[in-house]
């Protein structure tokens, strides 16, 4: 059976070619009558139609397929975000492909290389860092690009992401309300923004309370399981360093910090208490229930996917447009109410 062709669904809708790849590829102004639009999709369905993506590629038009990168797909916030990214597009009439740069500025960098060889309409990408140049090049070449829940300042796209300055303080102020002055961090990656900013609202909010930040308090870590339990085992092993809460800037480190201090003979709120940020599944079933900072996923992948149509559609504002998403202190079983040695004192700047 010989393969139906745009020039066959042009014959029987009885218009132009042009004016049926105008509606494949969503440029239908409104100079184009419903009536003549429904034709088209109508015989398209008869048909049974399907276009040629690589064809539509090689001449440069829409292929309906957006190239998503982000940094570990084992995490599970950032598997959750490509899921729901998906079921939006999906809903829209896109495909995704898929690209996971596993925490390597290197691999980001081929896959930005790889997505932009097979003519994706847009990327959206969540930088690990470092890839700036190449990011800038591809706005430069009017490939859509929208920055996903991570930001990279010299590149003109817009981003979409949550407040994780606001997350920040919502965690460090929640400990210090239930008496806790010797706060720990485990931070993100601080090469990229969620890191630096969650770190600065923890730093802020502790010197808006009037209480010191103790860099021998704070430890690096990268998101994953690993740095959480790393960095609480150093925090355990710091010597005459007395801390009584741990702000773990993801749910991974959390549940790695919290397996490291049982591993010590230590519990969990009876010895310390810790917060987490991103709220994702597995803190609403964990032992105990994991307090943390929770940020709409939902929301984001539907911005982010609004910002896609509109870089696509050429419409988007000339200069680049932050959109911050509020987040939430989710409040569960992995924190209590401590008394310090001034006896208990709860402080409450909100």
């Amino acid at each position: 059976m010989a393969r139906v062709t745009i020039k066959d669904v042009a014959q029987k809708a009885e218009v132009s070619i042009t004016t049926v790849s105008r509606v494949l590829n969503d440029k239908v102004d409104e100079y184009m009558r419903k009536e003549t639009k429904d034709r088209i999709i109508k015989a398209i369905k008869e048909l049974g139609y399907k276009p040629d993506v690589r064809a539509q590629s090689l001449r440069g038009l829409a292929t309906k397929v957006i190239g998503l990168v982000i940094p570990n797909r084992l995490n599970p916030f950032y598997e959750q975000l490509a899921r729901v990214i998906e079921d939006v597009c999906y809903k829209e009439g896109y495909g995704v492909l898929l690209c996971d740069s596993n925490l390597s500025a290197e691999r980001e960098s081929t896959y930005i290389d790889l997505l932009e060889r097979q003519k994706v309409d847009a990327v959206a990408i969540s930088t690990v860092g470092s890839n700036e140049e190449k990011l800038r090049s591809l706005t430069e070449r009017g490939i859509p690009l929208v920055l996903a829940d991570e930001d990279s300042p010299s590149v003109n796209a817009p981003a979409v992401f949550a407040n994780n300055y606001m997350g920040g303080r919502q965690a460090t102020q929640y400990l210090i309300d239930l008496g806790h002055r010797n706060i720990a961090l485990i931070t993100g990656p601080l090469n990229i923004l969620s890191g630096k900013e969650r770190l600065r609202g923890y730093q802020d909010t502790l010197r808006k309370n009037g209480l010191r930040v103790n860099e021998k308090l704070i430890k690096k870590g990268n998101y994953t399981y690993e740095s959480g339990y790393k960095g609480a085992e150093d925090l355990l092993k710091e010597s005459g360093e007395v801390f009584t809460a741990i702000f773990c800037s993801n749910d991974l480190m959390a549940f790695g910090a919290i397996r490291a201090i049982q591993d010590k003979g230590k519990s969990i709120p009876q010895d310390y208490s810790i917060v987490g940020f991103d709220n994702m599944y597995f803190s609403s079933i964990s032992n105990p229930q994991l307090t943390t900072i929770a940020q709409s996923v939902e929301e984001m992948a539907i911005r982010i996917f609004a910002a896609l149509k509109q870089e696509i559609r050429g419409d988007s504002p000339r200069e680049k447009e932050h959109q911050f998403l509020d987040t939430k202190l989710i409040v569960r079983e992995s924190c209590r109410e401590i008394r310090t040695k001034e006896g208990f004192q709860k402080v409450n700047h909100r």
